[in-house]
């Protein structure tokens, strides 16, 4: 069970890449029609990312607890290719919205998912023994 609580770095990691994208682009692209600071930037952007995703983080937190049971607990042979097996089928939805609706805030999650999923490895690894 110990496996299970690596997820962690998966939902850091996710969170703070999508939360620092929204300020940035919050303030790089402002809305013409309010006016706002950097600390409206940060509040709005926190209240998207919590209560506005809160089914999304749900679902993901789910997601990677299932695939984590059915792939890893047991066998942690061939972990990097059962990773980016987990990574891909969390995955391909966001792609999918990414080319269809170019929201390019799903491809900074994709790409943070896949880069906390290797560094994952490590703490599977460490957490098997």
């Amino acid at each position: 069970m110990k496996i299970l609580l690596t997820n962690w770095i998966n939902l850091l990691g996710v969170f703070m890449a999508v939360f620092l994208y929204g300020i940035v682009t919050n303030i790089l692209n402002p809305n013409p029609t309010v006016s706002q600071n950097f600390w409206q930037s940060i509040l709005a952007v926190l209240f998207g990312i919590c209560l506005n995703g809160i089914l999304f983080w749900l679902l993901f937190l789910v997601l990677l607890i299932a695939f984590d049971l059915l792939f890893i607990v047991k066998d942690q042979n061939n972990l990097k290719v059962k990773l980016l097996i987990e990574w891909l089928l969390i995955s391909l939805p966001f792609i999918y919205w990414v080319i269809k609706y170019k929201q390019w805030i799903f491809l900074v999650g994709v790409i943070v998912f896949l880069i906390t999923q290797l560094i994952r490895q490590n703490l599977i690894v460490k957490a098997a023994q």
